[in-house]
């Protein structure tokens, strides 16, 4: 498994603490494809382990036991995804909910932000 990265490791134009920039859609949808991809990961191997543990598993049903798993990931995400690609830099409140709605960006920086408003 991966650690997330810290704020210091992440590329310039996704920094949480750039107040002054907004929030980037293109950053929120790579953010919230490694998170997905992460999660999905975790996910099937633990329901792998899970059912391993209740008797063997053939090949065909592990398949589809990640076959499902992607699925789901991506039907939770789809919509969303496809959103921010559609979503213009004009439209930060679009990026910014998604990313507020899937806890991508620190809730400090939505504050600063608020108080400036």
């Amino acid at each position: 498994m991966t650690p997330e990265r810290s704020n210091k490791e992440r590329r310039p134009n996704c920094r949480d603490d750039a107040p002054d920039t907004g929030v980037d859609a293109d950053c929120v949808l790579r953010r919230l494809q490694h998170r997905t991809a992460r999660i999905e990961r975790r996910e099937i191997e633990e329901a792998l382990s899970k059912l391993e543990n209740c008797g063997d598993l053939t090949d065909e049903q592990r398949q589809t036991v990640r076959l499902f798993g992607g699925t789901l990931a991506w039907r939770l995400t789809a919509d969303f995804e496809s959103i921010l690609k559609q979503c213009s830099q004009n439209n930060q409140a679009t990026a910014r909910a998604v990313a507020r709605l899937f806890n991508l960006v620190p809730e400090s920086y939505f504050d600063d932000e608020c108080e400036q408003s």
